[in-house]
């Protein structure tokens, strides 16, 4: 399914239509300070679910694991934060949307739900462990090896 060309075009009328309601019912420097209020919000939240996220990102790693959902979170985080840049309530309304935890949860869910989306665990996890689906443990084999390696290309 190809994004529509129209909506970039739509997007900004819209944005226009309502700040000019809005402005006209609270006023035109209420409406101004309204979005740079969002915006200063916006850029905090932004902050503090960006800091989390990437601790939590870490702390994945530090187990071994791919941060694969984290990624999806910090980029959804990284498009809120661009949308309450924008100057609209619109896409501040979309922008709060996506900083809020449970509604990013929720979109992320519905995004592999519907298959387009994949999130995929790497069987080489970042210690250096392998893991083999055909070795019997019963015969006293182990599954896992464990290695070191060397980067060629550092300097001594």
């Amino acid at each position: 399914m190809r994004f529509p060309i129209w909506l970039f075009l739509l997007f900004p009328v819209i944005e226009m239509l309502v700040l000019i309601e809005v402005g006209s019912a609270i006023g035109g420097l209420n409406a101004v300070a309204l979005i740079i209020l969002g915006a200063i919000l916006g850029m905090a939240v932004l902050r503090r679910q960006g800091l989390s996220t990437m601790l939590k990102a870490r702390e994945r790693m530090a187990h071994g694991e791919m941060p694969g959902t984290e990624m999806v979170e910090g980029f959804m985080i990284a498009i809120g934060g661009l949308f309450m840049m924008f100057p609209g309530f619109v896409s501040d309304f979309f922008g709060m949307a996506l900083l809020i935890p449970p509604v990013r949860k929720y979109l992320i869910k519905k995004m592999i739900a519907s298959g387009r989306w994949q999130v995929h665990q790497s069987s080489t996890t970042f210690e250096g462990q392998y893991y083999r689906e055909d070795i019997d443990p019963s015969r006293g084999l182990h599954n896992t090896f464990d290695g070191d390696f060397k980067r060629e290309d550092e300097k001594k």
